[in-house]
């Protein structure tokens, strides 16, 4: 039996696995690369990139990241695995993770050999299935799950440098007695309409979530003080406002409670003192009729 060619195994390696793989001199020009990179970047054979940069190729837009981390692996003999980054592919930007490691002849670094994986599509979908965890199929915008990341964020950035914020409990009045009165389906709508009269009072550096059915929560980071009463009268005003949901006439009316942070310095106690001044704003409302 004839002896096989070690190159001749190498390179069938090369051709059969789903990755790019290529390989580079220590000035990080390319000297070889397999058939997947070439499918990849659209190329008719190895010569297209042989002894060029990535700068030479233009494939970032940003390109001294990439020259950094190569610097190190040949410079320093660093392994680098899984560095995400973005590169240039036929008019279009797609996601990618790198792998690079030392290229060494007889224990001398002379270059680098690396792989990218394409990881657009991956990525594309985990952002899909994260919008479609946080956000309320109803209204749109985001739900409780959502409000639970994003006020550690707030609360994170009191905790660094004392950013005050204010968290806004809505509760529609009665609004039982819409779903009793003219079914689910107009509930809706009136969830809906009542929805975008926030979303425009959001607009001005708040975020807007539907915490739970009728109720709603605004988190809004303190610039003056007079943010915390402007911002109440603009959500009142808003719900109040007169509006033809489904060819009815219907006036939306709702408590309001609020609370600020440093009140409490804790996010529970945060939602639980300002849903408390909710309900008792609820309970006036009550009293008056």
């Amino acid at each position: 039996m004839d002896l096989i060619n070690h190159s001749d195994i190498f390179n069938s390696i090369l051709s059969l696995i789903p990755i790019g793989v290529f390989w580079k001199d220590k000035d990080r020009r390319f000297l070889g690369a397999n058939q997947m990179f070439l499918d990849y970047y659209g190329f008719n054979s190895v010569d297209d990139i042989l002894g060029k940069t990535d700068e030479d190729m233009g494939w970032h837009i940003d390109p001294e990241p990439y020259r950094s981390v190569e610097l190190k692996v040949i410079n320093n003999g660093e392994i680098v695995k899984d560095v995400p980054g973005q590169c240039i592919v036929k008019g279009r930007v797609r996601n990618i993770r790198a792998s690079k490691c030392p290229l060494k002849v007889d224990g001398e670094i002379v270059g680098l050999v690396g792989y990218f994986i394409d990881v657009t599509e991956e990525l594309a979908e985990k952002d899909r299935l994260a919008f479609l965890s946080q956000t309320d199929e109803l209204t749109g915008i985001f739900n409780r799950r959502a409000y639970s990341e994003i006020a550690h964020k707030f609360e994170k950035k009191y905790q660094k440098d004392k950013t005050d914020f204010v968290l806004y409990m809505i509760d529609l009045d009665n609004f039982k007695d819409v779903n009793d009165n003219y079914g689910h389906e107009y509930g809706n709508l009136v969830l809906q309409s009542i929805c975008k009269s926030l979303t425009l009072v959001a607009a001005d550096n708040c975020v807007l979530f539907r915490y739970g059915g009728d109720e709603f929560v605004i988190l809004h980071q303190i610039q003056s003080e007079d943010d915390v009463e402007n911002i109440l009268k603009r959500i009142q005003k808003a719900i109040d406002a007169p509006r033809n949901i489904g060819g009815i006439n219907y006036t939306v009316k709702a408590s309001i409670g609020y609370a600020l942070y440093s009140e409490t310095t804790y996010l529970t106690a945060l939602i639980e003192r300002a849903d408390q001044r909710m309900y008792d704003m609820k309970k006036e409302h009550k009293a008056s009729r």
